[in-house]
């Protein structure tokens, strides 16, 4: 108390041998200092608040796929909980979701597993099967059991080499899962599914890019074309992510636990 006192230059204390009592200088100097540490107070439950997930932003990078497939429903029922929460989202090819994190442009991101960068982690949510996207008045789409040989003839759509899809398919297939050589190639599954659909061709694509019941296309499971590929987050190796973005990766976890039981259904109806 005597630095204090020392410090304000004043004393805040009447001090006898039996008794310390506050001078009206130390009265004034409490009720002062307990306003400004009710101000402190505020002010750190207020830091406290946003960092708690009510307000602030995230930034999520993701693939296409994903972002067209799940995220508007994902983002719309984050919002309805904390609708003070901005949202970024970045979508883009599996090279530049993987960049996005690694250099925290992104809180976390949204692909499938093959990303062998020992600064990234990689937690997988959900496996999915690759399908072969047809049009709905394709004479083979009501076809029992469909396999590869069967669109052996059929003119082909694929994307680009530089994609990650396409890696993923040229790792997984073997000689004779392969389909045959594209006659067009497009940078991704969404502008292949464009394709299809104006009857140039088909392709085959994760089952998440076809939306469920769509009027237009169809995604059928080849027997003998059994590749799948994991979904999943990927999130800086070593660090934590901000407290907004854990309540984002909560309620994606909840969401996508019923994806499979979705994606079974659909699978169902795809291939009736």
């Amino acid at each position: 108390m005597d630095r204090l006192e020392q410090l304000l230059g004043a004393r805040l204390f009447e001090r006898t041998t039996r008794d310390v009592r506050l001078t009206r200088v130390g009265e004034s100097f409490l009720s002062r200092a307990r306003l400004a540490l009710d101000d402190l107070e505020a002010a750190v439950l207020g830091v406290h608040e946003i960092a708690a997930r009510h307000a602030g932003r995230i930034s999520i990078a993701c693939v296409p796929t994903v972002a067209t497939a799940r995220m508007p429903q994902l983002i719309e029922g984050f919002s309805r909980r904390l609708p003070q929460v901005r949202v970024r989202l970045m979508d883009g090819g599996m090279d530049e979701v993987a960049a996005a994190v690694r250099t925290g442009e992104a809180d976390f991101g949204l692909g499938f597993s093959g990303v062998t960068d020992p600064a990234l982690n990689f937690e997988p949510l959900l496996e999915e099967r690759y399908v072969l996207a047809v049009r709905r008045d394709h004479p083979l789409a009501r076809k029992r059991s469909p396999n590869l040989a069967m669109f052996s003839g059929e003119r082909w759509v694929a994307v680009a080499r530089t994609s990650g899809n396409r890696r993923l398919l040229d790792a997984g297939l073997g000689a004779d899962q392969r389909p045959p050589p594209a006659w067009l190639e497009v940078g991704h599954v969404s502008a292949l599914l464009a394709m299809v659909e104006a009857g140039l061709g088909v392709g085959l694509v994760p089952e998440l890019a076809l939306p469920v019941r769509d009027p237009r296309l169809k995604g059928l499971h080849l027997a003998d074309v059994p590749l799948t590929r994991r979904m999943g987050v990927l999130t800086l190796a070593g660090a934590t992510p901000s407290p907004l973005a854990q309540r984002f990766l909560s309620h994606l976890r909840t969401a996508w636990c019923e994806a499979p039981a979705r994606a079974a259904k659909a699978g169902d109806s795809a291939s009736g």
